[in-house]
């Protein structure tokens, strides 16, 4: 028996299964550090702060209500905040109608930025309905229509797209219809004259 285990060649399985734990261990290890508290802490407010930067400029672009102050999104609230020197003002205490359009979109257009900038997966386009609506005293009444700040609004929307080159689409529904170029030539379909948004053979027999 001794001559016969003399003459096997000695394997050593468990070298194998040591590498294989050692790599779990590793792969737990950097695991455990994206998932720390602190630092996923510490890369939210990161990324908040990039954003607030965005937000604070475009706020005074758009002429928004303190954009004088810095802007900022709270995430733990879910609102936007302007840090004034004496307090924090709530996007609920900032004022008209218009200046809520702003600020949604400053923060709407930040958040892609973002996104497209570090290649995240989420869907690179925005939705809009009617933002210039709030300009509008009302659908009679157009001659008292706030028409720079209409096309202010555009204005923002199309410098935004633009300087993201072609990764972020915005899809507006409004009836708005400015003279401006820019704004003719990113008209895809007008439904003032016969055409309706809602065709009628959808609901007509």
């Amino acid at each position: 028996m001794s001559l016969w285990l003399e003459s096997v060649e000695q394997h050593d399985d468990s070298t194998g299964k040591e590498k294989a734990i050692k790599k779990i261990e590793d792969r737990i290890c950097d695991i455990d550090e994206i998932l720390d508290k602190d630092s996923l802490e510490d890369r939210k407010q990161s990324v908040l702060s990039r954003i607030s930067v965005d937000m604070s400029e475009w706020a005074k672009e758009l002429n928004l209500e303190h954009s004088e102050n810095p802007y900022r999104l709270d995430m733990n609230k879910v609102t936007v905040i302007v840090d004034k020197a004496d307090r924090p003002v709530p996007l609920k205490q900032l004022g008209s109608g218009s200046n809520w359009v702003g600020i949604h979109l400053i923060t709407y257009f930040a958040l892609h930025k973002y996104f497209i900038t570090l290649n995240r997966p989420v869907p690179n386009f925005i939705f809009l309905d009617q933002p210039s609506q709030v300009y509008f005293p009302s659908e009679l009444d157009e001659k008292n229509t706030d028409w720079n700040m209409v096309s202010t609004l555009y204005n923002f929307i199309t410098n935004r797209t633009s300087e993201l080159k072609g990764k972020l689409q915005v899809i507006i529904v409004d009836h708005a219809n400015l003279k401006d170029e820019n704004f003719r030539n990113s008209v895809i379909e007008d439904w003032w004259n016969e055409n309706n948004l809602v065709p009628e053979d959808w609901y007509k027999k």
